[in-house]
């Protein structure tokens, strides 16, 4: 995994790598790299192709993520350049029934804006079988909201936390929790190497939103980071303006670079919500 996380041009590609580090496949190409976990075939974004540079070529590039991953009911690649917009040549794409996704990539290279936590809240890392439990309850409620379904994200996120999990033990990555009581009310994960440590999932109940927990999560995963490594850079990807790239430019982070994806969903597997584009 080391190889390919080198070889990205873009944060946001080496955080994408570095995610999946120890579970997945990594196969390094001059033009591309080819990512790979074969216990998870349904996680779209774990089983991709980064093609190099900036050229968009369509039908060539279909055709080389069939080649690469000949197995996959989806098809998922993106572009490791870091100032790319969708833009007319994607076009194709979207007429083929593409969705096309434009990412902004943030990172913290200035001092972080610090948040307490707030009064009644206890922030820990996720331990106990209980605690998981409630994580994954958390996830597939929030997905719920967004408008996916239950069914097929419920088996999605609970074969994705078997992997965080190992990754966790490894001591590769961590996942916290705020609690209130011994109610799960947010939590967030956190991964992190010598150059570049990434953020995932930040979900908070409604009943606790726009209280200032997530922000203190955000604190606490980049204290722990800089913990592992004090040279690392979190990076997390959003939207600059929706609500997570919001709470995270409160805390001091930036935009640097935009990625764009092309994303062929499956029919009946990990579904996006119809309006999704």
């Amino acid at each position: 995994m080391g190889k390919g996380q080198d070889l990205a041009q873009t944060l946001g590609v080496r955080s994408d790598l570095l995610v999946e580090r120890s579970v997945s496949e990594v196969v390094v190409h001059p033009d591309r790299i080819v990512l790979r976990i074969p216990d998870e075939p349904h996680y779209w974004a774990g089983n991709m192709v980064f093609f190099r540079g900036d050229k968009v070529d369509p039908e060539h590039q279909i055709a080389q993520f069939r080649k690469d991953l000949p197995e996959a009911a989806h098809t998922m690649f993106g572009w490791d350049t870091p100032d790319m917009k969708i833009g007319p040549e994607h076009a194709p794409f979207s007429k083929l029934g593409y969705e096309l996704e434009q990412i902004d990539v943030l990172s913290l290279t200035q001092p972080l804006n610090r948040a307490p936590t707030p009064d009644g809240i206890n922030i820990r890392p996720i331990e106990t079988e209980e605690d998981w439990k409630q994580v994954i309850a958390l996830q597939i409620d929030t997905a719920v909201e967004q408008g996916y379904d239950r069914d097929s994200f419920g088996i999605y996120v609970s074969k994705r936390f078997e992997s965080r999990r190992r990754q966790i033990k490894a001591g590769l990555a961590n996942w916290f929790g705020a609690f209130d009581g011994d109610l799960l009310v947010a939590d967030l994960g956190i991964y992190a190497d010598a150059a570049v440590s990434r953020f995932q999932e930040v979900e908070t109940r409604p009943s606790h939103r726009k209280h200032g927990i997530c922000a203190a999560l955000v604190t606490v995963g980049v204290d722990w980071a800089k913990a592992q490594a004090p040279e690392t850079i979190p990076v997390l990807q959003a939207h600059s303006d929706g609500p997570a790239g919001r709470i995270y430019r409160r805390c001091g982070f930036e935009h640097r670079e935009t990625l764009v994806l092309a994303i062929l969903p499956p029919q009946g597997t990990f579904e996006r919500p119809a309006d999704t584009a």
